[in-house]
């Protein structure tokens, strides 16, 4: 690959389990993708260092130098200080006032643009399939938990002090499940894939068995949210329980959100979305009794288009 100007752009998207990366061209095709194990227990310093690692080993492959380099787009999970390129909080990660960008700086002559993971992907999206469409879009994407980023004009709305968007973190219920960041009810402890399966897994270890526990082969370890619609549709007693309370909240979350924002397109993503059969329909069946009339009025839902490479293309074109 022939870099040319300096305008060649290279996306990174640090995520819970794996680093992934490639060069963005400006249609937003991604060429020479590389991953790593993200090790976050070790700590920031080495998902850093192997950071560095893919971005010199996909520079090698893509016979790109540095200096040919214009930007280095890195997303990751958490809330950003977008004015100094400091993650200021991923509780994924596990990090507190993370210096990502002045650090990377240090080694790449090249603009570093650190940006939150959801907003990168909801961004890549918009530019790369439904900017023709839109130009109002909100990005849901159910994975671990639940990410939003939001687009209101062409542009990411960041909100005042710029960590705006934590759709996840939407209180639907004051005293409800308790939530990883500390608080009770949020969208994402009802919704959100690892407490999905948290509160199968439970009453599987206290001893509930049923087409569910056929479907896993009696393997614990095995269960995923695809496994656990599949018994719902089965009429497994414990799915459609836990799995018909999941979808009832997507519904009330997307409802709120057509309330609030009255988009042109939700689009929704993630490995939650990509397993599910008919999650995204079900939960569109609530969000049309719940959300107001007018709000809903020619609002669409659809499939995320881009896969993991959302975030890879959205972070290296995105306009901060």
């Amino acid at each position: 690959m022939n870099g040319g100007e300096k305008d060649m752009r290279i996306g990174i998207d640090i995520g819970g389990t794996k680093i992934i990366g490639g060069i963005v061209e400006r249609k937003g095709k991604v060429e020479i993708t590389h991953r790593l194990p993200t090790g976050g227990k070790e700590g920031y310093r080495r998902v850093r260092e192997r950071a560095i690692e893919l971005i010199n080993t996909i520079l090698r492959e893509s016979g790109v130098s540095r200096n040919e380099i214009k930007r280095i787009g890195i997303a990751a999970a958490g809330q950003i200080d977008k004015n100094s390129g400091t993650i200021i909080f991923s509780p994924n990660l596990g990090w507190h006032n993370a210096p990502l960008k002045k650090d990377m700086e240090k080694i790449f002559d090249a603009e570093v643009v650190i940006e939150n993971d959801v907003n990168a992907a909801t961004f890549g999206e918009w530019k790369f399939g439904l900017k023709e469409r839109s130009r109002n879009v909100i990005g849901v994407f159910v994975g671990t938990g639940i990410g939003g980023g939001i687009i209101i004009d062409g542009r990411i709305y960041r909100g005042f002090s710029n960590v705006g968007g934590e759709i996840g973190h939407m209180i639907i219920n004051p005293h409800g499940y308790r939530c990883n960041c500390g608080n009770s009810g949020c969208f994402e402890a009802y919704c959100g894939g690892s407490y999905i399966v948290e509160r199968v897994r439970k009453s599987i270890y206290e001893g509930y068995r049923g087409k569910i526990w056929d479907l896993i082969e009696g393997n614990v370890d095995k269960l995923h949210t695809g496994h656990i619609e599949e018994a719902y549709l089965l009429e497994d007693t414990l799915c459609k329980s836990i799995w018909g309370e999941a979808i009832e909240y997507m519904g009330a979350g997307l409802a709120s959100l057509v309330n609030l924002f009255n988009p042109e397109i939700i689009v929704m993503g993630g490995g939650v979305i990509n397993g599910s059969k008919q999650l995204i329909e079900d939960a569109c069946t609530v969000m049309k009794k719940r959300a107001m009339k007018a709000s809903l009025k020619d609002v669409r839902v659809e499939r995320a288009r881009h896969g993991d490479n959302a975030a890879i293309m959205g972070v290296a074109f995105i306009d901060v």
